[in-house]
């Protein structure tokens, strides 16, 4: 909003890292249909992106990115809240492999990931009795 209201040009200067942080959150790029005057009652229609436009202060853009700002703000917001949650984080544990496929590109529905999954959950559950000397425990 101090842009738009002093035409501060500093703005400018934090375009791409704002569309990185809009790619991190998950926002999607949108397009505006824009329309020059091209003469003799011509006219030409294209669509330009809206993140690459960021800085003009066409009303339909700034409408467009001050919804992407708050979208962006409320991704983050919900980020921090669940990474001071213990539960996600017992959670997250749980589902490494399958986030470290899904990282790779490789479909959660292939076999060969479940498969992976369990043999990690195995192994985990392993690890912490013996950990924690319950195995012995158990065996008797």
């Amino acid at each position: 909003m101090e842009y738009l209201r002093n035409d501060n040009y500093k703005f400018a200067q934090y375009k791409r890292e704002i569309i990185g942080l809009f790619k991190e959150a998950g926002l999607q790029d949108f397009s505006i249909i824009h329309q020059e005057f091209m003469g003799y009652g011509q006219f030409a229609n294209m669509t330009i992106s809206g993140f690459d436009n960021m800085t003009s202060n066409r009303l339909d853009i700034v409408r467009n990115m001050n919804m992407r700002f708050n979208e962006a703000i409320g991704v983050f917001r919900k980020r921090y809240k669940e990474s001071l949650n213990p539960l996600f984080w017992i959670e997250y544990i749980f589902k490494l492999p399958q986030f470290l496929f899904e990282f790779f590109g490789v479909l959660p529905e292939k076999v060969v990931v479940k498969v992976f999954l369990v043999i990690y959950w195995l192994f985990a559950l392993l690890f912490g009795l013996k950990k924690f000397d319950l195995f012995d425990h158990l065996i008797k």
